[in-house]
């Protein structure tokens, strides 16, 4: 998910003094504790050994957990009574959380792709230290990413990554050559 990613990546780049822990939960199965004042990651196996790790943290920190299927929802435990804050992130089906959400009393906030104003003032905050004019060049190159591979925003803001993107792409695009694929498709240069 697009949106995930980004928070996910937004929380591990936060000033570490901000915050020290980032908590990556796959479904519950496999957590990666991030101290980002050490420069450690910790992965973990089950339930267990993070729960005894996230009752011990006392510095600030923020919960990322990814429910990968219905029926998984966080375990209560991530909850902690430490005022750490939490993200979930669910696939499209967003009753996966329900009881969950319920019992915590957490708010929901639905999330979809980026739209065009979203990514906008992602270029506005990106470049906020900056100019108008450097924000405008910032959104201009987005916007012709966009053109290409979409709303993502690990695509969009990485050069790197675009590149590779639109490769596999083209590529995917390329290997159509069915008249269903002419049909159905267009190649726009």
């Amino acid at each position: 998910m697009a949106a995930g990613s980004y928070l996910l990546y937004q929380l591990l780049h936060c000033d570490a003094e901000q915050l020290q822990f980032v908590v990556n939960s796959v479904g519950g199965s496999t957590t990666y504790v991030c101290d980002k004042a050490i420069r450690t990651v910790t992965r973990y196996v089950g339930g267990g050994a993070s729960k005894d790790v996230l009752w011990d943290c006392v510095m600030k920190g923020h919960i990322f957990y990814d429910v990968t299927e219905k029926g998984t929802p966080p375990a209560k435990y991530f909850v902690s009574s430490t005022g750490w804050g939490m993200s979930v992130v669910s696939p499209p089906n967003v009753g996966n959380c329900d009881e969950w959400e319920k019992q915590v009393k957490a708010e929901r906030i639905i999330m979809n792709c980026p739209d065009e104003m979203d990514v906008k003032a992602m270029c506005a905050w990106m470049e906020r230290d900056g100019t108008t004019d450097g924000q405008a060049e910032c959104w201009k190159m987005v916007e012709e990413r966009m053109d290409k591979v979409g709303p993502i925003p690990r695509y969009i803001f990485d050069a790197n990554k675009f590149v590779a993107h639109s490769a596999a792409i083209e590529d995917a695009l390329d290997g159509i050559n069915s008249r269903d694929g002419e049909r159905h498709f267009t190649h726009r240069e």
